[in-house]
């Protein structure tokens, strides 16, 4: 039986673009695997969007970003930085290097749940 995850994604400060939405089961390749769910949030304007996935109760890891230039990839700088906002499940803010799964893990039960991301911009 499915539950409801809703993802609810602050501080988007700026327009154009698409949102994108990655959803993971527990995986070693968090991040740069492709993700088992994913959407797409188009931005008109600024400001907080929800979005809500129906899937099995268990452990996941959510990864955000705001596609600025909607190339469907998050661009980086030089040294690998990101230069578009983007944001974790827990709102786990990297320091050195991307996070791995269990960073960013939670459990959604069978009742659902809610969880926010900021995106570090």
């Amino acid at each position: 039986m499915a539950a409801k995850l809703t993802v609810e994604i602050t501080n988007v400060t700026r327009t154009g673009g698409n949102i994108r939405v990655a959803l993971y089961k527990p995986t070693d390749k968090f991040g740069t695997a492709k993700p088992d769910f994913f959407k797409v949030i188009p931005v008109a304007q600024p400001g907080t969007r929800q979005v809500a996935f129906d899937v099995e109760p268990g452990r996941y890891a959510v990864a955000v970003f705001h596609d600025l230039n909607d190339n469907d990839k998050l661009d980086k700088n030089i040294v690998g930085y990101p230069k578009e906002p983007f944001g974790f499940s827990n709102n786990f803010r990297p320091v050195v290097s991307a996070p791995d799964f269990e960073d960013c893990a939670f459990t959604l039960s069978e009742k659902g749940t809610s969880i926010s991301i900021k995106l570090i911009d």
